[in-house]
C-alpha cells in the first residue's frame, strides 16, 4: 500500500512538473555542438506576466543573412557590477557569432508564426588551464516592423564539471519577458532601442528596427589582452576594486 502511495506521488509531481514547465525547458533542438544549442520554443510556453508585451503572432519565416547576425550581435556590449568593479565587454567575440550564426540563419527560416528561437552559446575565447567557459542564451523573434532578442544570462561562467557535458551547459535558467533590476544588463548602442515593459526599458530585450537593418555594421575591435586578464582574475582574489573597459583595454585602480 505505501509503495503504491509512493508511485501516485510520483506521478503527481512528475505532472506538476510538467505543467510548470518554463519556455527554457519546453523547448524543441534544431541545432547543437560542443559550443552551442539552438531550439524552437513555442508562444504559448513562454512565461509571460504582462501578455500585451509580447505578439501573439509573430512574422515568421524570416531571412537574415550570416554577416547581418554578426552586425546584429557583434557590437552588443554590456555592463556587470559588483563590489570589486564594474566591467563593460562585448557579450560575443567575432568567432563566437561565427560558430552559430548559419544555424541561427537556418532556424530563422525554419519557424513558424508562433514560435519564437533559442539560442545558447558556450564560448572560451582563451583556452587555457586557467580560463573558463562562459555561456549567453538569448531569445530571437521578428515581428513585421523589427527583430527582437531577449537575453538571458550575459557571459556566464560555467563551472568545470558542466562544461563538458550538453547537458549540463544547456540547462539555462528561464529568461524573464518582465523589467527587474539587475546588475549584469545590456549597454545603449547604435541600432536598437531598449524595449519598455511596464513603463520601464528593459535592458536585457532589444528593439532592431527593419528599416535601419541595413545600416548596421560590425566594427572591428582593437587587440587586446583581455581575455587573458579576465581568465587570470577568475582564479585569483580581487585585493582592489577595479573598472574595466574592454573597448580601451585599460584598468582603472580606485
Amino acid at each position: 500500500m505505501k509503495s503504491f502511495r509512493f508511485f501516485l506521488s510520483l506521478l503527481f509531481t512528475f505532472g506538476l512538473l510538467q505543467s510548470c514547465a518554463t519556455g527554457v525547458k519546453s523547448r524543441s533542438l534544431l541545432f547543437r555542438s560542443n559550443e552551442f544549442a539552438i531550439y524552437t520554443v513555442n508562444r504559448d510556453k513562454i512565461n509571460v506576466k504582462t501578455e500585451s508585451s509580447v505578439a501573439k503572432t509573430f512574422a515568421h519565416p524570416v531571412e537574415l543573412t550570416e554577416d547581418k547576425v554578426l552586425d546584429l550581435l557583434g557590437n552588443i556590449r554590456f555592463r556587470e557590477e559588483s563590489s570589486y568593479g564594474d566591467v563593460n565587454q562585448y557579450i560575443f567575440e567575432e568567432k563566437e557569432v561565427k560558430e552559430f550564426s548559419l544555424d541561427l540563419v537556418d532556424g530563422l527560416q525554419k519557424l513558424k508564426p508562433d514560435q519564437l528561437l533559442l539560442v545558447i552559446s558556450k564560448y572560451n575565447p582563451v583556452k587555457s588551464v586557467v580560463s573558463h567557459y562562459s555561456r549567453t542564451a538569448f531569445y530571437i523573434w521578428s515581428t513585421e516592423t523589427s527583430i527582437e532578442i531577449l537575453f538571458g544570462e550575459l557571459q556566464k561562467e560555467i563551472s568545470y564539471d558542466e562544461q563538458g557535458n550538453y547537458f549540463d551547459w544547456s540547462n539555462i535558467p528561464d529568461i524573464p519577458f518582465d523589467h527587474f533590476p539587475q546588475s549584469t544588463y545590456v549597454l545603449q548602442g547604435q541600432g536598437f532601442s531598449f524595449k519598455k515593459v511596464g513603463g520601464f526599458r528593459n535592458r536585457h530585450w532589444l528593439v532592431f528596427e527593419k528599416s535601419d537593418l541595413a545600416k548596421l555594421k560590425f566594427e572591428k575591435r582593437k587587440k587586446t589582452s583581455n581575455d587573458i586578464s579576465k581568465s587570470v582574475e577568475a582564479d585569483l582574489k580581487p585585493e582592489k576594486r577595479i573598472l574595466r573597459d574592454e573597448e580601451d583595454g585599460v584598468l582603472l585602480e580606485e
